[in-house]
């Protein structure tokens, strides 16, 4: 009898103790019920078109009302990096860039507007920064067999292909390129379009085929991107430096700039008479279009609608640049 009253008091002073315990310590062991755990997004950063990973980025995260900076975050190596306390509701300005950039620049990631919501647990954010020497991944489109003269055409095509537009050289040269067909009169004359205004010729036709200048790309760019409703703006940089160029290029903008065939100084003849004028032009002999894709020590990369990827040292392309009188177009998100 007296055994198993002992043996009841002690039991009874342990569920005593074993009580006591849980209602003194409730908060820590129930915390994950009775507290809101606080959400975590995660954040990946990637080169714009190809969608690697970057390193060595930021991310400021801004009011999307006041533009206000809340949060500027720093990605690990693989380019992620998670945010806490954003509000559900609310909207928000990521602004990826490179942990390099100092600020005073030009803006250089893709800002990007987002709402977030309950459901929200990952963003990525697009950036024109890249990873290797060849800089933005514009891919290779040749002009020939189907344009002996379609450099300018062929080029912007890599670029919109580049911003995720799949569409042919075929498609942009029958629907989108300003072409005039060249005239030849009894008296030997030989007429024929503005190459600032329509590309001169038929990019397809050996012997007629010419060029065009940087406003009827400008054009055709600007026409194809309207009829698509792409947020994707066009700019004419013609009369632009090497560094402003370069400037674009470095952040991975891709950039169609006019020059000669392998850099050599432009070949000249006597060309055509303007329709509607008694004008006569000289015509290039040797006009080339390529894009730039990237720069690295002196050198200058590029996509050539004749070559695939060529490197050219940065004076002598950048000479002949200027030569062609600095004409350049530049597509830009």
């Amino acid at each position: 009898m007296f055994k198993r009253s002992k043996v009841n008091l002690s039991l009874l002073l342990f569920c005593i103790l074993v009580l006591t315990s849980l209602l003194g310590g409730c908060t820590s062991i129930f915390s994950a019920k009775d507290e809101q755990v606080t959400k975590s997004i995660k954040i990946l950063i990637v080169e714009f078109g190809s969608g690697t990973p970057i390193p060595d980025m930021k991310v400021d995260i801004k009011d999307a009302k006041t533009n206000q900076t809340i949060k500027q975050l720093v990605a690990d190596e693989e380019g992620k990096v998670s945010v806490e306390d954003l509000e559900p509701g609310q909207s928000y300005l990521f602004v990826p860039s490179s942990i390099y950039d100092d600020g005073t620049g030009d803006a250089t990631g893709v800002a990007q507007v987002v709402d977030i919501e309950e459901s929200t647990n990952y963003v990525v954010l697009e950036t024109y920064y890249v990873r290797n020497n060849k800089g933005a991944n514009v891919p290779v489109v040749l002009q020939n067999p189907a344009f002996p003269h379609g450099c300018e055409i062929t080029a912007l095509t890599s670029v919109l292909n580049f911003y995720g537009r799949h569409v042919s050289k075929e498609t942009m040269v029958k629907y989108y390129l300003p072409m005039g067909e060249f005239k030849h009169t009894e008296n030997g004359k030989w007429f024929g379009p503005d190459p600032a205004k329509k590309y001169a010729g038929n990019p397809a036709d050996e012997n007629e085929g010419m060029y065009a200048f940087a406003p009827v790309i400008e054009n055709a760019a600007k026409t194809y991107l309207t009829k698509k409703k792409s947020s994707i703006k066009v700019e004419n940089l013609t009369g632009a430096s090497k560094e402003q160029i370069l400037k674009k290029v470095e952040k991975g903008i891709p950039v169609i700039t006019w020059v000669t065939l392998d850099l050599a100084k432009p070949k000249m003849k006597d060309g055509w008479r303007i329709y509607g004028t008694n004008d006569k032009i000289r015509m290039y002999r040797n006009l080339h279009v390529v894009v730039i894709t990237g720069y690295e020590h002196g050198k200058v990369i590029v996509m050539d609608p004749l070559k695939g990827y060529v490197a050219h040292d940065e004076n002598k392309f950048f000479q002949s640049f200027k030569e062609m009188k600095s004409q350049a177009i530049v597509l830009e998100k």
